[in-house]
């Protein structure tokens, strides 16, 4: 492999910081600063520009191209969490049969644990709202 140069400024602190840990660590400046450009090419591997797939005003960077933003999914599954409780509710309040208000209240309290980890992640107030009926019925 052949070897090329780059020169390029450091701010100060960071380029002291880099010297005393290469002197204790008795390495020379070019293997370090190899070092910590080869750490930095495996920890920037995955990452991508959003203009490399469609251009866009924003410098935004896509950490994992291949992941998916949670937040959408948290949206989701807290939309999913409120009309299910919602639903049941309604259900509840209008059956008058015992033996379908039981399993009613059993599908109540098997949803609300289904739906507890959403409701620790976001704090909604309005699952909260929910929840809180939902202890009251059962």
């Amino acid at each position: 492999m052949s070897k090329q140069q780059k020169n390029f400024e450091l701010p100060g602190a960071l380029l002291d910081e880099f010297e005393k840990r290469r002197k204790r660590l008795g390495m020379k400046s070019s293997e370090a600063a190899q070092s910590a450009v080869m750490c930095w090419l495996q920890a920037t591997a995955d990452q991508a520009k959003l203009p490399a797939y469609f251009p866009c005003e924003n410098n935004l960077t896509i950490v994992k191209p291949q992941t998916v933003n949670i937040a959408v999914f948290r949206k989701a599954e807290l939309v999913v969490a409120r009309e299910e409780l919602q639903r049941l509710l309604g259900v509840l309040e209008r059956t008058r049969d015992a033996q379908f208000k039981h399993e009613m209240k059993v599908q109540l309290a098997q949803a609300l644990k289904r739906f507890e980890p959403i409701y620790l992640m976001t704090r909604d107030p309005e699952l909260q709202e929910l929840i809180r009926k939902v202890e009251e019925t059962l």
